[in-house]
C-alpha cells in the first residue's frame, strides 16, 4: 500500500546532541511492503524530492506510535533504530487506512491482506496528487467524486443550482471558483471549511430571495483564512452588519448588485485593501471607511448626491453624547476590539454592537441615530479611485461623532 502524504523526520540524536533541526515537511509517498524471502517480516520505505531512493525502515523496529491527531489526518512513527521520528500529514481517510494496515502487519495478523514484495515497490517522486482542478462541463466531474488533496479548483459556467456537498470534504481547499452559476443557497457548514483562502462567487443568485441565510460566512473556520470574497453579481440589497468578523480580508468585490446602503462595521476591517462597490445604489458612505487603509476602491455607477446637514443634530449636541451604562460598556468592549458572538452574550447585545457606528476619529458611537453628511475628496484619502467624474470625486460620508470637539 502506498500513502501519498507530508512528512517531516526528526533526528532524536540530534535532540540528545542539543542540534537545533532545521527540517521541514516534504512531499513524499509512505510505501508498506513485506520481505520477499523473510516470511512475516514487513518493511516501511520512505521517498521525498530530497531522497529519490528511499529510506527502509523495519515495522517491527517501531517503538511507538502517536495517533492522538488522526482525525486531522496527522500521525508519528517512532523507530528505535535508526532514531527516527516520522511525522506525517495527508488526506485523513487514507491515513486511517494506512494505518490501519499499519496495525496489522505489527500484530501480525495479516491473513486477509495482501502485500506487495519489498522487490515489487516501485515507488518515485513522480507521482503526483492532484492538487488543481478546472471543470468547465458537467461531464468533466470525476467519477470517483473530488480529490481529497485538492487546493485549487474552479466550476465555473455550469448553471449549477445547488450547492456540491461534497466540496465539504476538502479539508486543503485554498481557491475555491463557482462563478457564473446559478447558487442560491450555501450551507451553514462551509463555514468550517480550514484552508480556504479566496472565494469566488460572481453571478450567483445569492440575494434572489431577499432574505440570506449568512452563516456559511462566518463559521469558526472561515473568518480565520478568508483573505479574498467576490459577490458581485448576485442581487444583493443588503451586506450582513457581521461583516466585520473577517478580519483577515484584503479584497471585497460587491459590484453588480443592489446595495443602496455599506454597514458602518465594514470599516473594523484593518486589512482591507481592495473595495469595489460599482454598479449599486449607494447614495453615501459610512464614515468608518475612512479608517480603513484602502489603496483601490471603485465607486463608479452609483447614485451619490449630496445631502443637507441634519438639522436635528444642531439643536443640542451634548445631548447626544451623555449615554447609558449599556453604551458607556458597549465603547469600551469596541474600542478594545473585543471579540463577542451570540454564543457569549445575549443576541439583543449583539444587535446593539453590531449597529454601532464610528466617528471620525475612529472612536466608537453607539447612538446611531444622528449623523451628518459631510462631503469627502476621495482622492485625498484613498490612492487608487474608479469613479463617475475623474474631475471631482467628491462624495457623501455618514458622520457620526463620539463627543462635540469631533465636530469642529
Amino acid at each position: 500500500m502506498k500513502l501519498i502524504c507530508q512528512i517531516f523526520i526528526i533526528n532524536r540524536l540530534y535532540s540528545n546532541l542539543n542540534i537545533r533541526c532545521n527540517g521541514k515537511y516534504l512531499k513524499s509517498t509512505l510505501a508498506l511492503g513485506q520481505d520477499p524471502i523473510i516470511k512475516n517480516e514487513y518493511f516501511l520505505i520512505h521517498f521525498s524530492s530530497v531522497n529519490k531512493t528511499g529510506t527502509k525502515y523495519r515495522v517491527k523496529n517501531i517503538k511507538q506510535v502517536f495517533v492522538k491527531y488522526l482525525s486531522e489526518g496527522k500521525a508519528t512513527l517512532r523507530f528505535e533504530e535508526p532514531p527516527h521520528d516520522l511525522c506525517i500529514k495527508g488526506e485523513t481517510i487514507q491515513l486511517k487506512c494506512f494505518m490501519r494496515l499499519l496495525k496489522s502487519c505489527v500484530s501480525g495478523d495479516t491473513k486477509e491482506r495482501h502485500l506487495p514484495n519489498l522487490s515489487n515497490i516501485s515507488v518515485t517522486t513522480k507521482e503526483s496528487v492532484p492538487t488543481k482542478l478546472i471543470i468547465n462541463d458537467r461531464s468533466e466531474f470525476p467519477s470517483k467524486g473530488l480529490p481529497r488533496t485538492l487546493e485549487t479548483l474552479h466550476i465555473v459556467g455550469l448553471k449549477l443550482c445547488n450547492f456540491r456537498r461534497e466540496i465539504l470534504l476538502l479539508k486543503h481547499l485554498v481557491v475555491l471558483d463557482l462563478s457564473n452559476n446559478e447558487i442560491e443557497t450555501i450551507p451553514a457548514e462551509f463555514g468550517r471549511m480550514p484552508s480556504l483562502c479566496e472565494l469566488h462567487l460572481a453571478n450567483n443568485k445569492l440575494g434572489v430571495n431577499g432574505k440570506i441565510d449568512w452563516r456559511w460566512l462566518f463559521g469558526p473556520q472561515l473568518i480565520k483564512m478568508l483573505k479574498l470574497l467576490d459577490l458581485s453579481g448576485n442581487n444583493l440589497k443588503y451586506l450582513p452588519k457581521c461583516i466585520w468578523k473577517l478580519q483577515k480580508l484584503i479584497t471585497l468585490k460587491l459590484d453588480d448588485n443592489m446595495l443602496n446602503q455599506l454597514p458602518a462595521t465594514l470599516g473594523r476591517i484593518n486589512s482591507l485593501r481592495y473595495l469595489t462597490i460599482s454598479k449599486n445604489m449607494l447614495s453615501s458612505l459610512p464614515c468608518s471607511l475612512l479608517q480603513c487603509h484602502l489603496e483601490y476602491i471603485d465607486l463608479s455607477s452609483n447614485n451619490f448626491h449630496h445631502n443637507n446637514i441634519t438639522s436635528q443634530l444642531q439643536r443640542n449636541l451634548y445631548k447626544y453624547y451623555v449615554g447609558s451604562l449599556v453604551h458607556l460598556s458597549s465603547e469600551i468592549v469596541l474600542r478594545n476590539k473585543f471579540f463577542y458572538a451570540s454564543n457569549l452574550i445575549p443576541w439583543t447585545l449583539v444587535q446593539f454592537l453590531d449597529d454601532a457606528n464610528m466617528c471620525v476619529c475612529g472612536a466608537p458611537v453607539v447612538n446611531n441615530k444622528f449623523y451628518v453628511n459631510n462631503k469627502f475628496e476621495l482622492k485625498d484619502l484613498f490612492r487608487v479611485v474608479v469613479f463617475d467624474n475623474n474631475r471631482n470625486s467628491t462624495v457623501d460620508f455618514e458622520c457620526y461623532y463620539c463627543y462635540k470637539c469631533c465636530r469642529r
